[in-house]
């Protein structure tokens, strides 16, 4: 079934290459990938790429990500788990074993006769099941309960570091969210080397990187120019400073007094750009483009701050919490345009300088500063945060949980199994599949907690069976109540995996054959009609029409 010419007899999961080539079956190698990482117990993966470049994650949508993939499956495969981790932002790992295994049991099922469409069928059928499951295991959570909020934000990164890290991290995700309304776009994260865990912090308001932003502020060494307390502040969208002049326009002096006039004009027109900034009693100037010289230097005499260069998503967020409106020209400043604010403070973080804009009236705004020994410390603990935020914020606005460990999908197993008892014969077949699909999650979390998975397997069912929905396998690998020990997930992270994994080996499942496209019109390949029965789905040498290698029917 899957004799493909340029398979390999070697492990995925043994590389440390960010490479995978031409896989034999290539969700089940994505799959075996990402397998090591799941869970409190999962393993970290050593990225290289061909620069040389090391990253240690064990964030499956990081590995994915690094991977150098050939097979145009396996590229729709990644392709499919990647768009899930940018929309749900958690589940990247648990969406590529299920999507393997439902690729596998369809193999398996096609040998035993059955058609594609009847396996689609059959698979559509328990994904309804598994939705039900999952509302029916499913309890309603608050945004007001934080300690809640806390334990769904300890399960997405526990693993990651020890308990006390844990918990702080937790703790400071779930205060940080709550500060903002939950609001990710009032709330920015950045991450510096040079420091422990211990010293990341949550600070109010919008700090920026000089350095990231490419943002220029010249800061003299006295506290009372580093700070700005109840400053005014005035944004210009645009650049201050001489007007431009095309390449055609010359200036030409024929003495030394005519040169002196033309300085003389150029230093009024600094001076007037200068006027209508201190004239207006301004505090801080944001411009989002750059200063000349001349003026920063004015305006620095005069007691302003000037912050140029900025980001524009900064330079907007900024304004608009501010309550100032932007203009294109200094010159075009007023009362009416400039913001307030508690405090501008120029302060250093680790080797890089940041400003900090806080106690924004019209909108609060949260940073979290992370930090770590090394940048590829600091790099993977704002992965691991992002994670830990996008599934806090899901159980806010979903509003639901449900037990983690693995305890979810044995829970769908056991419902999708009796759902197909009640089917037709050919498509129980293909949802009694989906049910042994779902179950590769707790058993890949019992082998990475050094358990046998097949007596984990056993015992888990048959608590599930006595009516234990909620158990599943813990950090120490005992079969426990989920719910009790705290380790719990919002819905939409398994409804949205197994939806994913659906909807992409539904697709996979539909394609009969590889075809390679020519990028200009040949006669003879198109009167072949893209059918050539000698090189149909047996692994043909002839690259250009082998079998597709999910290649089930014709």
């Amino acid at each position: 079934m899957y004799d493909s010419p340029d398979s390999t007899d070697d492990d995925p999961s043994e590389s440390t290459e960010c490479t995978v080539e031409r896989p034999a079956i290539p969700a089940q190698a994505l799959a075996s990938a990402l397998g090591a990482t799941l869970g409190p117990n999962g393993l970290d993966k050593m990225l290289i790429d061909r620069e040389g470049t090391v990253v240690v994650t064990n964030t499956g949508a990081t590995v994915l990500e690094s991977l150098d993939v050939d097979d145009p499956v396996a590229r729709i495969v990644r392709d499919a788990v990647l768009a899930h981790a940018h929309r749900t932002g958690d589940g990247t790992t648990t969406t590529a074993l299920v999507l393997g295994e439902l690729l596998s049991e369809a193999e398996r099922l096609a040998d035993q006769g059955l058609h594609p469409n009847v396996i689609i069928d059959g698979y559509a059928v328990a994904l309804a099941a598994a939705r039900d499951a999952l509302r029916e295991l499913a309890t309603p959570v608050e945004t007001s309960e934080r300690e809640t909020l806390r334990r769904i934000a300890s399960t997405a990164i526990t693993g990651k570091w020890d308990a006390t890290a844990t918990a702080r991290f937790a703790t400071l995700t779930v205060d940080a969210l709550r500060s903002v309304d939950f609001d990710t776009s009032r709330l920015t994260m950045h991450a510096y080397p040079g420091a422990t865990l211990a010293d990341s912090e949550q600070i109010g308001g919008i700090l920026v990187d000089t350095e990231l932003s490419s943002t220029e502020i010249e800061a003299r060494q006295t506290d009372g120019y580093r700070t700005r307390t109840d400053p005014t502040l005035a944004f210009v969208d645009g650049e201050i400073g001489l007007p431009e002049t095309d390449g055609s326009e010359t200036v030409t002096v024929q003495d030394a007094g005519e040169l002196q006039s033309v300085q003389e004009y150029e230093q009024q027109l600094r001076d007037d750009l200068r006027r209508a900034v201190v004239d207006l009693d301004v505090d801080v100037l944001v411009c989002r483009r750059s200063i000349d010289d001349g003026i920063r230097t004015g305006l620095e005499k005069a007691g302003v701050l000037p912050v140029e260069r900025t980001r524009r998503d900064e330079f907007a967020a900024i304004a608009r919490a501010a309550g100032a409106t932007s203009v294109l020209s200094a010159t075009e400043l007023t009362h009416e345009a400039l913001g307030t604010a508690e405090a501008v403070r120029h302060r250093p973080v680790g080797d890089r300088n940041a400003v900090v804009f806080s106690g924004l009236p019209f909108e609060d705004h949260v940073s979290l500063v992370l930090r770590g020994g090394t940048q590829h410390v600091a790099d993977e603990t704002e992965r691991i945060v992002e994670d830990c935020i996008a599934a806090v914020q899901h159980a806010a606005h979903d509003g639901g949980v449900v037990p983690g460990g693995g305890a979810g999908m044995a829970s769908i197993a056991r419902t999708v199994a009796d759902r197909a008892d009640r089917g037709g014969r050919r498509t129980a077949l293909a949802v009694d599949a989906f049910a042994d699909a779902v179950t590769v999650v707790p058993r890949t979390l019992a082998r990475n907690a050094g358990l046998d998975p097949i007596d984990a397997m056993a015992a888990l069912r048959n608590r599930h069976h006595e009516g234990d929905s909620a158990v599943g396998v813990d950090r120490s690998g005992t079969l426990c109540d989920m719910r009790e020990a705290g380790v719990v997930e919002p819905v939409t992270v398994p409804m949205r995996c197994l939806e994913t994994a659906f909807e992409t080996a539904s697709l996979l499942l539909g394609i009969d054959e590889r075809l390679a496209a020519t990028s200009g019109t040949d006669p003879d390949a198109v009167s072949h009609g893209g059918h050539d029965h000698a090189n149909h789905a047996h692994g043909s040498d002839n690259s250009g029409t082998s079998g597709y290698p999910w290649a089930l029917s014709h």
